[in-house]
């Protein structure tokens, strides 16, 4: 018997993001030749949740992060920090809560105007469709029936509207933490806190992310899609106990609990999968799985996302442990558990991968030696042969912690602050007269020295 308690007590939820624990061993899986042009980037932080209705919300605040970051006071400064580090690519939230003025009514041309600047930068925008919040408008989020549908004309239209600017998506950032945070532990609309919930609303988001891609796809063909998952692991053994016991063999089944529902969309998820059974034993109509068995959109690269610090070493403040470890051995420890973790994704999807997220390092000194670190990954991987395509540091600019939405008493500066996924290669530092200064860490030059790398050859 599944039981709310242990359900919703071992998600994972720590310091206002899903735990994605247990990244450990797994097989390589289906090797491929590595892309020919390996694409490193940088991500701004780009969370929306808008809601806020005092009936419904509270007093909760609404979480902008390109406002409260001052982003959208330094969005052309920004783009030239992200330009000079020499990479490729940015990864970049559309607003949605602002795009979607009302249903079925968008607005881009203010997201136009700063494409447009980036792109003249010489950086290709990687475009995240959503990123947690949608619309006011929409006040259950993505509990609400209509949300698949909503999204998939969102999707159509960005195509129609963006696409001679982009060609890289995102169709939807990290789904089992959006299901979680609103389906499992009530944190986000519709502040659902049940198993059954859980179940419901990730199958719904699946049904979106289908949507979206097919929109995508259907606009414009030549689309990338690359996907930003958080895989789980543990969430199987959670819901199936006795897996606990049977090893490697359960392996595959692990990894489709784990990254449910990107699972379902991509076509791993199928009716009769032994999953399957617990989702339609948790009030899931089993007419809708089946309608992803003719539906499947897996993106063209899996986009893996992997914070050391928050899932290999929680006990502790970063992956040095407290200096217990001497630097560049910590490091490289930390870059070889993110390894471990893009080789086990890769083995389950078989797809091109691109760690679409990570960062770690709570000083400068070690973001930096993190860095480095993962320069040396990408050159042992690619040697290998596997199939790994791209690399983004996220974020560029230290972000407001989503904290920032309950804790309403503090003022904003309090919720700048590193950790977990935090990392930025640029601190923003709160003014006495408001202003939001950016600073840069000792980790902006290390990218730089890894864009170098990459661009002669010795990555």
């Amino acid at each position: 018997m599944i039981t709310r308690r242990t359900f919703l007590g071992r998600l994972g939820i720590a310091a206002g993001a899903l735990s994605v624990k247990g990244c450990g061993q797994g097989g390589s899986g289906m090797q491929a030749q590595p892309a020919s042009r390996f694409e490193l980037g940088v991500g701004i932080e780009n969370t929306w949740m808008v809601q806020a209705d005092p009936l419904k919300d509270g007093n909760r605040r609404a979480l902008d992060a390109f406002a409260l970051t001052g982003h959208d006071d330094h969005w052309r400064a920004d783009f030239e920090r992200a330009a000079d580090l020499g990479g490729h690519t940015l990864r970049y939230g559309m607003p949605c809560p602002r795009i979607g003025t009302a249903p079925g009514v968008f607005a881009f041309s203010g997201l136009r105007t700063r494409l447009e600047y980036l792109v003249s930068l010489g950086i290709a925008p990687v475009l995240d469709l959503i990123h947690y919040g949608t619309p006011a408008w929409m006040p259950d989020g993505i509990g609400d029936a209509g949300f698949p549908e909503a999204l998939g004309r969102y999707a159509r239209a960005s195509a129609q509207n963006l696409g001679d600017l982009a060609t890289r998506f995102t169709p939807y950032n990290e789904p089992q933490v959006a299901t979680a945070l609103c389906g499992a532990v009530g944190r986000w609309p519709p502040y659902a806190a049940s198993p059954a919930a859980f179940a419901t609303i990730g199958v719904r988001v699946a049904r979106a992310l289908v949507l979206a891609s097919e929109g995508l796809r259907g606009v414009r063909p030549a689309s990338r899609l690359i996907s930003a998952e958080s895989i789980n692991w543990e969430l199987a053994d959670v819901l199936m106990p006795e897996l606990a016991a049977q090893g490697q063999v359960t392996e595959e089944l692990r990894a489709a609990v784990g990254s449910f529902p990107a699972s379902l969309a991509y076509g791993k998820l199928l009716p009769e999968h032994a999953f399957g059974a617990i989702l339609v034993s948790l009030g899931v109509p089993r007419a809708d799985l089946e309608w992803f068995a003719s539906r499947a959109q897996p993106p063209d690269v899996i986009g893996y996302n992997h914070y050391p610090d928050l899932v290999d070493f929680p006990g502790s403040p970063d992956f040095t442990r407290g200096a217990a470890v001497p630097l560049d051995a910590a490091a490289d420890e930390a870059a070889l558990r993110v390894e471990r973790g893009l080789r086990r994704a890769h083995a389950y999807f078989g797809r091109d991968i691109s760690l679409a997220e990570t960062s770690a390092g709570l000083g400068a000194e070690v973001r930096a030696a993190y860095a480095a670190a993962l320069g040396r990954m990408v050159a042992r991987l690619r040697a290998d042969a596997f199939p790994l395509v791209g690399l983004n540091w996220w974020p560029l600019l230290q972000a407001v912690r989503w904290e920032y939405r309950e804790a309403v008493e503090k003022p904003l500066g309090e919720f700048l602050y590193p950790g977990g996924w935090n990392n930025g290669l640029y601190d923003v530092v709160a003014e006495p007269d408001g202003n939001l200064r950016r600073v840069p860490t000792a980790a902006v030059a290390a990218f730089r020295n890894l864009a170098q790398a990459l661009r002669e050859g010795r990555t």
